[in-house]
């Protein structure tokens, strides 16, 4: 098993966020890893980084830590989406999915990695999960225009959402602990008073606290529901994209993992985008990076020694 991480945009920062991070890791963790890119991206970005390397058959030698690596030679649609190809394939063999920062237009008819997700593993339901050092978000809805939320939040859709969600962090061994989830409308609805979406989402609550018998309780209101929560095992459940990452960006900066639930393997990225007025120019700020690789590297060692190891967290 490994962390297969794939390159992302060629004309991004993710490869020199991704060898500077590497720079902090052990021998052990660093042998955990699988970069699946094309030399000729490695070795642009690795010029500009102005530390020796050596880039070899098997692997990449940058200063004193060793990377394994896959080099890749013709291209499907795009650099990008070459790498997350033979990503994908391998992880389902088993490990870990890690995919460096890319740009939408690089897949073939999708706007993303988790829209190209959903429609190869034909799951609607994929969610996507947004951890830092004191805070985990999990959001219902992700790129959907407000005037559509009404009509795609039904009480099924929530349900079949946090369902999965919760069946994919237990079958990690996750660390959670409750589960808050907001309204849609200002104050939760005020009790019918400000529309009456909010009712199904009580009854969502209601069905997953049956079914998986866990702490569970909503909605808040999504502009306080955040005073609720008392440990960062805690997860926040928003309803749509910017009422959960605004609150999630502004707390957190850099330093996030975006994680996909619900796929036949983990998969992390970190919480940023490509910053192509930065590349090459040596000025990245790596930590998002190292805060989401080591993640990924840990859900490593959960998948590996299970339930009863000393990983878990």
């Amino acid at each position: 098993m490994k962390v297969y991480v794939t390159q992302g945009h060629e004309k991004g920062i993710g490869l020199e966020v991704f060898f500077k991070t590497c720079l902090f890791l052990n021998p052990q963790e660093a042998q955990s890893l699988s970069l699946l890119a094309f030399k000729k991206s490695v070795e642009e970005s690795l010029l500009s980084l102005r530390l020796p390397f050596k880039i070899l058959d098997d692997c990449v030698q940058l200063a004193h830590v060793k990377i394994p690596a896959t080099w890749l030679d013709g291209i499907n649609h795009s650099q990008s989406f070459t790498s997350i190809e033979l990503g994908m394939r391998l992880a389902e063999s088993g490990g870990v999915l890690y995919t460096l920062p890319t740009s939408k237009d690089q897949f073939p008819g999708f706007s993303g990695h988790t829209e190209y997700f959903r429609h190869f593993y034909r799951k609607r339901e994929l969610g996507m999960f947004f951890s830092a050092p004191k805070m985990q978000v999990l959001l219902m809805t992700d790129h959907v225009a407000v005037n559509d939320l009404s009509k795609i939040l039904t009480e099924q859709n929530i349900v079949d959402g946090l369902s999965n969600a919760l069946t994919a962090l237990n079958s990690w061994d996750w660390p959670t602990k409750k589960f808050l989830v907001s309204g849609l409308n200002p104050h939760a609805g005020e009790n019918g008073l400000i529309g009456s979406e909010d009712s199904r989402i009580s009854d969502a609550v209601k069905q997953i606290r049956d079914k998986f018998k866990i702490d569970i309780t909503g909605p808040f209101p999504g502009d306080t529901m955040l005073r609720e929560s008392r440990a960062g095992e805690d997860v926040l459940v928003y309803l749509y994209h910017d009422q959960g990452l605004g609150i999630f960006k502004a707390l957190n900066g850099l330093i996030g993992s975006n994680i996909t639930l619900g796929m036949p393997y983990p998969r992390f990225s970190p919480d940023h985008g490509t910053s192509f007025n930065l590349f090459k120019k040596n000025e990245a700020d790596y930590r998002g990076c190292q805060f989401s690789l080591k993640q990924s590297i840990t859900q490593l060692k959960r998948l590996i020694h299970g339930q009863n190891s000393s990983h878990k967290s």
